[in-house]
């Protein structure tokens, strides 16, 4: 039966006012596995009801899509093997076969390995805003996701300690805390790492795909342990492979002298070099904007709802002022003026805002709403904690 608004043993839950949320340490297999365990009950469910696995199974089960799955699989045991282990402790955890955790890391591209030249009807709706000012630094972000998501997440705050043999990978010790849809590594929504960084992300769907290069859901997770900038710009680089989608990340820095600097990084994949493509803005005067629409980088993008949604919402952001206030940007997030693609989109379609978040890099505060910011109470307010800038 389809998840629509949030089906749980074949009953409608609605849209529910709940934020999960699990405390975890240890190795990336131990972390794994305690949100597994933890959050059996809703991986279980969100497995059973999510129409897209159903699609990345049956494309698993083709030649292409085996071999895609494969190819993908023997690279990030290379590149990343803490975080194959860390779906592992999920799989193990959970109990639910590891596959299927490994194919929603995939998403497109097992989905369009068999199709990957025709245009696809893919939907999207994340919306991200952020500015500063003398008053206040802000990032707002609508987390938009197929409708079976709705009440399949959670939010994972984890102090990963590699074990010695990641280390010996290049595992690095990490503090963050993200929202997770149920089954999907941290890092492809929204989020804070302990060095600086808030950000938020927005699925791109390039035409043309890479199979079997680094999944974007991979390099998201590798943000969470980015030191800087520097850092992340290397880790989206993905120098020696490249990323085989697309995505763009929104990040506030903040540095040891309390410093803020707006950055969005549109990333593609490299058809010429194995690498990712970036183009990269800095915002210091004007607010930052991105919706699920490539508006820098020279893309050929898929035709269909996710672009047309796009700009109809980039449309109905920019109809309002420069966002000066918290106050603004929860109004901006709440828009329902689009007769077809909302801002905030509350009913029942292929794709719905399951959460919105706004974080206040001053007041070190992130506040997660499940109805329209500007007619309802934060559900959790999580502090934004700098651990390395405040030690």
């Amino acid at each position: 039966m389809r998840g629509t608004n949030g089906v749980t043993g074949g009953k409608s839950l609605g849209r529910r006012k709940a934020v999960p949320v699990i405390f975890v340490q240890g190795t990336h297999y131990e972390v794994g596995f305690d949100v597994g365990r933890t959050f059996s009950a809703v991986i279980k469910d969100y497995l059973a009801t999510f129409e897209g696995i159903k699609i990345f199974e049956k494309e698993y089960k083709t030649e292409a899509g085996k071999n895609a799955y494969d190819t993908t699989l023997a690279n990030m045991k290379k590149r990343y093997p803490y975080y194959v282990k860390e779906i592992q402790g999920v799989a193990d955890g959970a109990e639910v076969p590891f596959h299927q955790l490994f194919l929603l890391q995939m998403d497109d591209l097992i989905e369009t390995v068999n199709e990957n030249h025709i245009p696809r009807n893919d939907t999207g709706g994340c919306s991200s805003m952020a500015f500063k000012n003398s008053q206040a630094t802000i990032l707002g972000h609508t987390e938009d996701a197929a409708t079976e998501t709705l009440n399949h997440f959670y939010i994972m705050s984890a102090h990963i300690i590699p074990a010695p043999e990641d280390r010996e990978h290049g595992a690095v010790e990490e503090r963050f805390s993200s929202l997770c849809y149920a089954g999907w590594l941290p890092g492809y929504t929204m989020g804070f790492n302990g060095n600086g960084l808030v950000f938020s992300i927005n699925t791109l769907s390039p035409l043309n795909l890479k199979a079997g290069n680094t999944p974007r859901t991979f390099i998201t997770r590798a943000m969470l342990a980015a030191k800087n900038f520097s850092d992340a710009e290397r880790i989206l680089r993905d120098e020696g492979l490249g990323i085989g989608n697309g995505f763009s990340v929104n990040m506030i820095w903040t540095n040891s002298w309390g410093e803020h600097h707006i950055y969005n990084v549109e990333v593609a994949p490299d058809f010429k070099n194995d690498r990712s493509l970036l183009n990269v803005q800095r915002y210091d005067r004007e607010p930052l904007v991105h919706c699920n629409k490539y508006l820098r980088a020279n893309v050929t993008e898929v035709k269909g709802d996710i672009i047309q949604s796009s700009l109809a919402r980039m449309k109905a952001i920019q109809e309002y002022s420069k966002p000066q206030t918290r106050k603004d940007v929860a109004e901006m997030l709440s828009d329902t003026s689009g007769k077809d693609y909302k801002v905030f989109q509350e009913g029942i379609a292929p794709i719905m805002t399951i959460a919105a978040g706004i974080f206040d890099v001053d007041k070190r505060s992130w506040s997660i709403y499940i109805n329209s910011p500007k007619s309802s109470e934060p559900v959790a307010v999580l502090p934004i904690t700098f651990t390395s800038l405040d030690y």
